[in-house]
């Protein structure tokens, strides 16, 4: 074909063009495209489509011996995408966010009361750049809609499916799904568990039956093989274009210490949507410190809580960057953010990290599995039991809420096996949390009142103080792990779990074999 002459009919928008090929046809779809880039004058982003005399109609052409002289190709533009932004007090009455939950709800067959309570506790914060994810991961995996050609031989693949069961072998509609699968995977994820990439499967093969695999026994394993490196496959695509989620994991920006694969991975190990998001457009690093720098000013003036707040959203991106690639000492950081160690810019960071609302989750589903969880700790007998018991009769007969939480609290830990004194006072090393530092007292009300100067220490700096109450502290202890990409330790590691898997739902569904009972016997 390299030494025939070649024509090919162009179809450009609204015009008809001739090309003439000299040598013939280009072997390769990129030498092809830029001859028809240079002849007809195109200067957008296009890609190709041609004329498939047995369907009679246009597909995506991938290879550029797919086509022969004298064939009919097509020139489409790449869609320019538009983003309507939404001012947080228009989205606030609940229309906006529950059109998303309705089209959510609807794609993955969720209940309706499950459906309000995402709406209730995912809120889009102002100033949110459009790069940052807005959505955990769906309860059931809607599965997206696939390219035009794609859907049209997948709808007629129903039909003979439902005729006479034949199931669908097509390898250029697979390579469409997988590189639809792994764009929409990453819109809640960069680093899809063994469990998720198994849902989207599950899913495909359940929306479209013909997909499923013989010899499988789900039907669907060899489909979660293949998303599996479709995903590893797009992950070093996006790695040439700079997304830094991506790129601080590149072996060549490892200290030489860790560079394998394997080894100090970064990545998001407690659910985080927005763990290393990419500077907002027009943003870079430069432009981001000398936003950083005027912050600081900006911390010393009064009254200025707005202005702070702003500042803190436009800069999260370059926040994160430093925190999780360069690990920074926790007096480093409250030296270049002092705002970050503020209660309020807690709350907005975590819910800008998670799109979760810190402290109204966390309450409301403490004070929601409050009476379960006293009715366990009840009927629990033995030493463990005396324990429980010891910690309950220091509350007096009408105990406060903020009483009643501490409580409840404290006997999780004895419940879990774990010391109390370990978050009351213990200090200790990096990338790990410390608890609120107050001293015990002999009943609840005395520790009420030790509550109104309780604090957060961390690496032997105290970051937080006066925070009123035990369980509140609880609660920020969280959102600080978060903030600062801290680790939880071995000795409150279970506690602190259930704070975030059960309290906040966050990675709910990859929990320990105790936290897993407990969860079910809360439940039953």
């Amino acid at each position: 074909m390299a030494d025939i002459e070649a024509k090919l009919r162009v179809i450009i928008a609204d015009r008809i063009e001739k090309l003439v090929l000299p040598s013939g046809i280009p072997s390769t779809l990129e030498e092809l495209q830029t001859v028809v880039k240079e002849t007809f004058d195109i200067s957008d982003e296009f890609s190709l489509q041609y004329f498939d005399s047995e369907f009679e109609d246009y597909f995506t052409l991938h290879k550029s011996d797919e086509i022969k002289h004298k064939d009919t190709v097509k020139v489409v533009y790449a869609e320019h995408i538009t983003l309507n932004l939404v001012p947080l007090d228009e989205c606030t009455d609940n229309s906006f966010l529950q059109h998303s939950t309705d089209a959510e709800s609807t794609a993955s067959n969720v209940d309706s009361s499950a459906g309000q309570s995402s709406s209730q506790d995912t809120i889009i914060l102002s100033n949110r750049s459009a790069t940052e994810r807005c959505q955990p991961w769906p309860k059931q995996y809607p599965v997206p809609q696939f390219a035009f050609e794609t859907e049209m031989i997948l709808e007629r693949a129903t039909e003979d499916f439902k005729k006479n069961g034949t199931l669908l072998t097509n390898a250029r509609v697979k390579s469409d799904i997988l590189e639809t699968l792994a764009k929409t995977i990453y819109t809640y994820t960069a680093y899809p568990s063994s469990a998720q990439i198994s849902d989207v499967a599950e899913a495909l093969v359940k929306k479209y039956p013909f997909l499923k695999e013989h010899g499988s026994f789900s039907g669907y394993y060899g489909w979660q093989q293949s998303i599996k490196y479709k995903m590893a496959n797009y992950c070093t695509k996006l790695r040439g274009y700079g997304v830094p989620e991506v790129m601080c994991n590149a072996l060549k920006r490892k200290r030489p210490a860790d560079q394998k694969s394997t080894k100090n991975v970064k990545k998001p190990r407690k659910a985080e949507l927005n763990y290393l998001p990419p500077y907002p457009a027009g943003e870079d690093e430069e432009s981001q410190e000398q936003e950083r720098i005027q912050l600081l000013s900006e911390v010393m003036k009064r009254d200025n809580n707005k202005l702070i707040k702003d500042k803190m959203a436009k800069t999260f991106a370059h926040r994160r960057k430093k925190i999780v690639n360069q690990s920074p000492s926790i007096e480093d950081i409250k030296a270049r953010w002092p705002a970050l160690f503020e209660a309020s810019h807690i709350q907005d960071e975590f819910q800008r990290i998670t799109m979760v609302q810190l402290d109204s989750k966390f309450m409301s589903k403490l004070d929601e599995h409050t009476p379960r969880l006293l009715k366990r700790f009840h009927s629990k007998g033995g030493s463990m039991g005396l324990q429980l018991q010891a910690i309950i009769l220091m509350a007096p007969s009408n105990p406060s809420i903020d009483m009643s939480r501490g409580l409840v609290i404290r006997c999780l830990m004895v419940y879990l096996g774990e010391s109390t004194d370990q978050l009351l006072k213990e200090i200790l090393t990096k990338t790990n949390v410390t608890g609120p530092g107050c001293s015990k007292h002999d009943d609840l009300q005395s520790q009420e009142q030790c509550n109104q100067d309780i604090g957060i220490v961390v690496e032997g700096i105290k970051v937080l103080t006066a925070l009123g109450t035990f369980s509140r502290a609880c609660s920020l202890l969280i959102g600080l792990a978060y903030a600062l990409n801290l680790a939880y330790p071995k000795e409150i590691r279970q506690t602190l779990e259930v704070f975030q898997k059960l309290f906040l739902e966050l990675d709910c569904s990859k929990l320990s074999p105790k936290l897993n009972t407990l969860k079910n016997k809360l439940l039953a």
